[in-house]
């Protein structure tokens, strides 16, 4: 990927983290993707949770698989290099049906959250992906008690985490894909170093979310 294309999400976010780094680590989880030799269990990859059956949305099919392994690879290897993350999700922002959009989880690593989120106006208040697949933006919370005072967030379950981030995985043209949605148990905990795995994460895996939605990527991602 060239930098270039990393300066550009980092000014749109309106992020200060340095380049080189966020390039850095891009370079590491794709090697990962690439490797692609990870032997992960078919039902976790193509999951049932609360109600929801991954398979009624993506197709059950060998180049899917191949696909959802790559997210999976990409997020295990971030989320373990990042201290205290209790959870880190990736979500597909699916097609829209019947007039309502949803947020699908693909994989997840941690506490488990939410497998499906509608997208609207009401959940935009309640949940950050929601918030963050709506709008483009990054959203980070670094004292999730104090926005909940402050009305900026609402719903019990935030009191599950101290810190939150939702990051947009985009295409070149800044079209939302999907969004990346991590949680700490500790406040004050997004550091630049987190929020540059987390950037690279959500770079990585633009290419991966695109080929499951046929959406075409305006330039190649692969650099």
């Amino acid at each position: 990927m060239p930098v270039g294309k990393i300066q550009d999400y980092l000014q749109t976010q309106g992020l200060s983290l340095p380049k080189d780094r966020v390039h850095m680590s891009y370079l590491a989880v794709r090697a990962v993707m690439d490797a692609g030799h990870a032997s992960i269990d078919r039902s976790v990859l193509w999951y049932v949770a609360d109600g929801v059956v991954l398979s009624d949305y993506v197709v059950q099919k060998a180049e899917n698989e191949v696909l959802l392994k790559q997210i999976f690879m990409a997020l295990d290897s971030v989320f373990s290099r990042v201290e205290k993350a209790q959870n880190a999700t990736v979500y597909i922002l699916m097609p829209s049906e019947n007039n309502e959009r949803c947020l699908l989880r693909l994989v997840q690593q941690g506490k488990p959250i939410e497998p499906k989120l509608l997208v609207d106006e009401e959940l935009n208040r309640l949940y950050l992906p929601v918030r963050t697949a709506q709008t483009g933006w990054l959203n980070l919370v670094d004292d999730v008690e104090l926005w909940l005072q402050q009305g900026e967030l609402e719903g019990i379950h935030h009191k599950r985490s101290s810190s939150q981030i939702s990051l947009p995985v985009c295409t070149d043209s800044g079209a939302v894909l999907g969004v990346v949605h991590v949680e700490y148990a500790e406040k004050d905990i997004l550091d630049d170093e987190n929020q540059a795995e987390w950037v690279a994460l959500s770079l990585a895996l633009a290419q991966p979310l695109s080929e499951l939605l046929n959406i075409e990527l305006s330039e190649n991602n692969h650099e």
